[in-house]
């Protein structure tokens, strides 16, 4: 075959697999259902994860492919076992928890949104799912976890990430690890998938701006979000807006305390934590985007 009829082949097999993917997104962008009272409606803060926006954020933010290639990272670099006590911090709709469960791993998931617990425990009512603050000294007694992880952004909504690293350090038991997603906060794709026309490719390799904002389309509302950042005081914003069928409008701000990666890992270490690791997910297509492992000197 000529190399013209290799690239057409490749970029036939590419358009096949975008479209494959649409498809899919657009049918399952049609399960949603609310009913918002007021025709403006504004959220902020922990208020944002109500039953509305929780019964939408897989449709958001969940990625398969992600979670296994983290889940098999951290079980190669921390090696649980039967006797490991894992701590999920911000664990969302369960995915995670339930992943490290399947593989018979003793783990815990918590999460400040009440109504990100319940439907975890919709999701997945054999596994263990509870309300919880990971900025709360008092929530777990010391020496409790030999495993603690918080994915997925969950540091950045942390203002005070001593107070959150001290916690960990007490809660672990000597020798235990911690796990933390953390982001070049300049360089990361903002992005979120279904919002994504190239699916399996980051677009912001091809734009000659980052691109910083995602629109989808549901059954009976527009989805546009935004990504901000503000690298002078180390404040980013996501701001989401819905807008519904009928003329009504939900807005909603995320605030994001993003420090440098380097500032967070300082942090970590002045609070007692060794750096032991490192996975770059930028081999499940999430460039820019790191775990790093701590240790807890035993």
């Amino acid at each position: 075959m000529s190399n013209f009829g290799k690239t057409l082949l490749f970029i036939t097999v590419l358009l096949i697999i975008i479209v494959f993917f649409k498809s899919i997104n657009s049918k399952s962008l049609t399960k949603e259902g609310y009913e918002q009272n007021n025709k403006f409606l504004f959220k902020t803060g922990d208020d944002i994860y109500d039953d509305f926006y929780v019964n939408i954020y897989d449709y958001l933010v969940y990625n398969n492919l992600k979670d296994d290639y983290e889940t098999m990272s951290i079980i190669n670099k921390t090696t649980p076992t039967s006797e490991s006590v894992i701590l999920d911090i911000g664990s969302g709709t369960g995915h995670h928890v339930a992943k490290l469960s399947e593989k018979d791993l003793n783990v815990i998931g918590i999460d400040i949104s009440p109504s990100m617990v319940k439907k975890a425990k919709e999701n997945f009512p054999q596994y263990r799912f509870s309300i919880g603050d990971a900025l709360n000294k008092q929530e777990f007694p010391f020496n409790t976890f030999t495993h603690i992880l918080c994915l997925y952004f969950t540091i950045y909504y942390l203002k005070d990430k001593r107070v959150f690293f001290d916690n960990c350090m007490d809660w672990l038991m000597p020798g235990g690890y911690l796990t933390v997603h953390l982001v070049d906060r300049k360089k990361f794709d903002p992005i979120l998938p279904p919002g994504n026309p190239l699916y399996i490719v980051s677009p912001q390799k091809y734009a000659k701006e980052r691109i910083t904002k995602t629109k989808i389309n549901f059954n009976k509302f527009v989805y546009n979000s935004n990504f901000s950042l503000d690298e002078d005081n180390n404040i980013a914003k996501f701001e989401e807006k819905f807008k519904f069928d009928d003329g009504k409008v939900r807005k909603q701000e995320q605030i994001l305390y993003m420090e440098t990666v380097d500032d967070i890992l300082n942090i970590a270490q002045e609070c007692g934590f060794i750096l032991h690791g490192k996975v770059d997910l930028v081999k499940c297509a999430y460039e820019h985007q790191y775990l790093y492992i701590f240790l807890k000197p035993s």
